[in-house]
């Protein structure tokens, strides 16, 4: 039997991919003093055994460098009203001016932890992998919290930000 290869256009693979619900979630990183972070939806647990999870990002950005050369990161996990800090941390421009009048603390790593997120994951990179345009990032995880509220998680579908109280 012959392989014929199939030719998948990218705008297909956007709207397939599209389908998935993702959470949100910001990760950051901080070097010489200088916090960045970029919107994240590609994130998830990979083992307890270690404590491990894996986030992929552009190749392209100032935080992919940061992170490359720093080894530490955090992903701050928004909730449903943090639509804004998800927008302002999304696509392009300067990646440090984006935590202008936010409000954020410095974890044991040196990392920033956006406040009023559902939860935090603070990790060691253990691993890189290339992956096409970005770069897998599986990270060890040294330090976690959670939030006390009852607020829901931000959701990503069907490239619209949406949460479990929208309706259709």
């Amino acid at each position: 039997m012959e392989y014929q290869e199939k030719i998948i256009d990218t705008r297909m693979f956007r709207d397939v991919m599209g389908k998935f619900t993702t959470g949100v979630t910001v990760v950051t990183v901080q070097e010489a003093g200088a916090p960045h972070g970029m919107t994240v939806n590609s994130f998830t647990s990979v083992s307890l055994d270690p404590l491990l999870v894996l986030i992929c990002l552009d190749k392209e950005s100032t935080t992919t460098d940061m992170l490359s050369r720093t080894g530490r990161f955090t992903v701050n996990i928004l909730t449903a009203e943090q639509e804004n800090i998800a927008r302002r941390f999304a696509g392009s421009g300067n990646e440090r001016d984006r935590f202008n009048n936010l409000e954020y603390t410095i974890s044991d790593e040196g990392t920033p932890v956006l406040r009023d997120v559902l939860g935090y994951v603070t990790c060691t990179v253990k691993e890189v992998v290339d992956g096409g345009d970005h770069l897998i990032f599986l990270g060890e995880v040294v330090d976690l919290g959670d939030s006390d509220t009852d607020q829901q998680p931000l959701l990503y579908y069907g490239g619209n930000y949406k949460s479990f109280a929208d309706e259709g």
